[in-house]
């Protein structure tokens, strides 16, 4: 279990989120939506460690956060970032092999039940041919997919995903929702999201961030006429199964 106890996450002197008491489980897949600005990456690198909250914690676990082994901690908790930056050239078979590191240290290389993680983790979102390609010469939306599959590989227990479907094409968003979904069954998953009507069809829970306060439940508790107005400044109607912003 993921939790945060009296959580508030900063910029500079900003304060964007808190106090925030909230937990996530395995078998919940946790949407975190709100405008621009509203605090979503900065809390995803908060729960994994990259960031230090202004105040308040973070628990795995029932394990503060920061006493928590960096080896256990890589093996515990993964974050994929929406932007992925390639400073040199790499196949993407060793982009995702990487991943491995925190259950590999110490040992040899290319053992092959690593070979046939990665070889899964491509199958899973749709790249088991481009394994062989240059990571520098895929679209956004592929290096995204090769990023997710790192992650699989790792297989931490906390999976955090900051715009996962960013740079997808409508039937690929479609794809890495479905597995984020098949994911989130023996996993803790919490994915950010711009998309209010895929966390609406794929999510179980929804961290809503506004500028007046946070809302934190089920789908159909959180996205509401009235939360969803004050979180993003504009009006919402409900169009059958879809909330349109008019």
């Amino acid at each position: 279990m993921l939790s945060t106890h009296h959580l508030s996450v900063a910029a500079g002197r900003r304060v964007m989120l808190g106090p925030l008491d909230w937990q996530a489980r395995p078998g919940e897949l946790w949407c975190v939506l709100g405008r621009n600005g509203s605090g979503k990456t900065t809390l995803l690198h908060t729960l994994a460690g990259v960031l230090d909250p202004s105040a308040g914690e973070v628990r795995l676990n029932d394990a503060a956060l920061a006493e928590i082994n960096p080896l256990a901690l890589a093996r515990l908790r993964g974050l994929m970032p929406q932007v992925q930056i390639d400073a040199f050239h790499n196949s993407v078979f060793n982009a995702v092999a990487i991943a491995r590191a925190p259950y590999r240290a110490g040992a040899g290389w290319d053992a092959p039940e690593d070979v046939e993680a990665v070889r899964e983790a491509l199958q899973r979102v749709g790249l088991q041919d481009r394994m062989d390609d240059d990571v520098t010469r895929l679209s956004g939306g592929e290096r995204q997919r090769v990023a997710l599959a790192a992650l699989i590989v790792q297989s931490p227990h906390v999976m955090l995903l900051d715009e996962p479907v960013a740079h997808q094409d409508v039937g690929h968003q479609l794809e890495v929702m479905r597995l984020l979904r098949v994911l989130s069954d023996t996993h803790v998953v919490v994915a950010s999201c711009h998309d209010i009507n895929l966390a609406r069809r794929f999510a179980t829970h929804v961290l809503l961030l506004g500028e007046r306060g946070h809302w934190q439940g089920s789908v159909e508790q959180v996205l509401q006429e009235d939360s969803l107005s004050l979180a993003f400044g504009c009006k919402f109607r409900c169009d059958g199964q879809f909330w349109v912003a008019h």
